[in-house]
């Protein structure tokens, strides 16, 4: 049982796209490593590219044991095989085609011979007219012709100027032609000068935006700096205001003692009122107790000398907690990526599973189809093996009659025993020569017929009347087809250097054969000799009209 063929170019593709992926992880890994300062989050980013890295590296190992297991002798042979049975069904149907096609060619040609030979018989049975008819017809004939010299002589000096002046033509084309060449020289230096200052340009680049990268961390640091010194500048301003307000209050405590501190006799207080105070003295003492002993504790346990050293260690101590919380909420934020990542390639798995299902019910349907028109091309076939045979049949008979003919009539075939090969008989390498024979010898008697029956004077019923062939039009000089190729048309089918043509792909026999059908077929081919007044192009029409001004 065959199993499905690997996809190798797919493959080969999906392999290349990750390698350009891990070695554009690397070089940005690179560029972070080079970097001076790392910020918290450049780390994170930095972790994130290795663990990318280390994941494509994974999977570039993957493939590159499933590209070997790929590149194995069994589906190197089958792939040969397959290919084998390809190219002997294409060239069997091409050598076919060949012959078909040579054979419908000679059945035609032979054809299209017998039924000129049968009208030429025709006309010349047709066109035969009596004598005083035919010595007017030809004194008519004359005069025409006297005039059509004339006009012929009238067209040749014409002609010649027109020669002269395209001679001039030619020689500004060719200059033309030379300054134009010249700028294709200059244009194409030009382009490989800038293709080669591409790659100057892409550093330059490069260059401007790690530039660009380090001006803004230089921007972020400085801005950094004005945001701690702002912050600094409004603590002290905060400072020097409580200093203000404690001087100013030990001033009004300094007045208000010296005014209540003077020497009074008072009188005592009541008993109540000392209770009371020892009350409140003794309450407060003990929360100053406790809280030094509290405050004592804390200076052991941070081990700071002062109140300040254990404030600036409790903001360390906030703002580590702050950017462990940051790096936290960061992490679950990448790690939330990944899974999100790690579901879509499930699903793009999942998605090329069924596209490898769908392709391979594609390509079983297209092998039956493939299948059945085998199947109707080998029935076609032994059709045309049967239409061959019968035209095999005919073209024989045909050659048998032409034989026959040749027979009837005693043509002398002497001329071709001088030449190779048999020509005994008729067969489709000498049935020209048979032809032209025949029709010769045809001609000979019609003509000995015209003669013999003139003869007889008396004898009005003639079987062939006319001999002569009636002289045809004479072709106009705005008809007559040059030998040489017109100059504007020659700079139009110039080749262009800077056009790079079809490129040096090679293709299939349908696609050369497609390709050679439409230069043949195209409309230019067909007016490719022509006069300049004949010309099809703006410029040469304008050419003509001055030339005849």
């Amino acid at each position: 049982m065959d199993t499905e063929p690997f996809n190798k170019t797919a493959f080969l593709e999906g392999y290349l796209l990750k390698h350009r992926e891990l070695g554009k992880r690397q070089r940005e890994y690179k560029k972070l490593l080079s970097s001076k300062l790392k910020s918290r989050n450049e780390t994170i980013i930095d972790a994130s590219y290795e663990n990318t890295i280390d994941r494509l590296e994974e999977e570039k190992n993957d493939l590159r044991a499933q590209i070997w297991v790929a590149a194995g002798t069994t589906h190197i042979k089958k792939d040969k095989r397959y290919l084998a049975q390809i190219r002997c069904h294409v060239e069997c149907q091409e050598n076919l085609a060949e012959d078909i096609t040579k054979l419908k060619t000679s059945i035609c040609n032979m054809e299209r011979e017998i039924s000129r030979v049968s009208k030429q018989i025709y006309n010349l049975n047709r066109l035969t007219v009596p004598e005083q008819q035919h010595q007017a017809h030809v004194a008519k004939v004359r005069k025409k012709m006297v005039i059509l010299e004339n006009s012929l002589e009238v067209g040749v000096r014409q002609e010649c100027g027109f020669t002269a002046a395209n001679a001039e033509l030619r020689e500004q084309l060719i200059r033309i032609l030379n300054h134009r060449t010249f700028f294709n020289d200059s244009y194409t230096k030009m382009v490989q000068k800038l293709n080669s200052d591409k790659k100057y340009l892409i550093d330059l680049i490069e260059y401007a935006l790690n530039t660009f990268d380090g001006c803004i961390d230089v921007y972020e640091k400085i801005d950094k700096i004005t945001k701690r010194e702002s912050k600094e500048r409004e603590l002290r301003r905060i400072e020097l205001q409580s200093i203000m307000r404690k001087v100013a209050a030990d001033a009004d405590n300094t007045a208000f003692v010296e005014c209540k501190g003077r020497e009074r006799v008072l009188a005592d207080l009541p008993d109540k009122e000392y209770r009371r105070r020892d009350e409140f003295r003794r309450k407060h003492n003990k929360k100053i107790n406790l809280y030094n002993s509290v405050l004592k504790k804390i200076l052991d346990y941070t081990n700071s000398s002062n109140v300040e050293e254990v404030i600036e260690k409790f903001q360390q101590q906030e703002s580590l907690y702050y950017s462990f919380f940051n790096y936290a909420n960061e992490m679950s934020y990448h790690i939330t990526l990944l899974n999100n990542s790690v579901n879509r390639l499930f699903e793009d798995i999942i998605d090329l599973k069924r596209e490898n299902t769908n392709t391979l019910q594609d390509q079983i349907d297209m092998i039956n189809s493939l299948e059945q028109q085998v199947r109707k091309k080998q029935a076609s076939n032994v059709e045309l093996h049967k239409t061959r045979e019968s035209n095999d049949t005919r073209l024989e008979n045909l050659l048998q009659g032409v034989e026959m003919l040749c027979d009837m009539c005693s043509v002398d075939t002497t001329p071709l025993n001088e030449l190779l090969g048999d020509h005994s008989h008729v067969n489709l390498v000498n049935v020209e020569r048979f032809l032209r024979l025949l029709e010769t010898r045809i001609q000979d008697i019609v003509a000995s017929v015209y003669v013999f029956e003139r003869q007889d004077e008396g004898n009005n019923d003639y079987v062939v009347k006319q001999i002569e062939k009636i002289c045809e039009l004479p072709t106009d000089l705005n008809d007559i087809v040059l030998t040489q190729q017109c100059p504007e048309c020659a700079e139009g089918e110039a080749f262009n250097m800077d056009d790079g043509g079809d490129g040096v792909a090679i293709h299939t026999i349908k696609e050369a054969k497609q390709k050679l059908y439409e230069k043949i077929t195209q409309p230019e081919m067909q007016y490719r000799l022509h006069s300049i007044s004949q010309c099809r192009l703006p410029r040469s029409r304008m050419l003509a009209a001055k030339r005849n001004v």
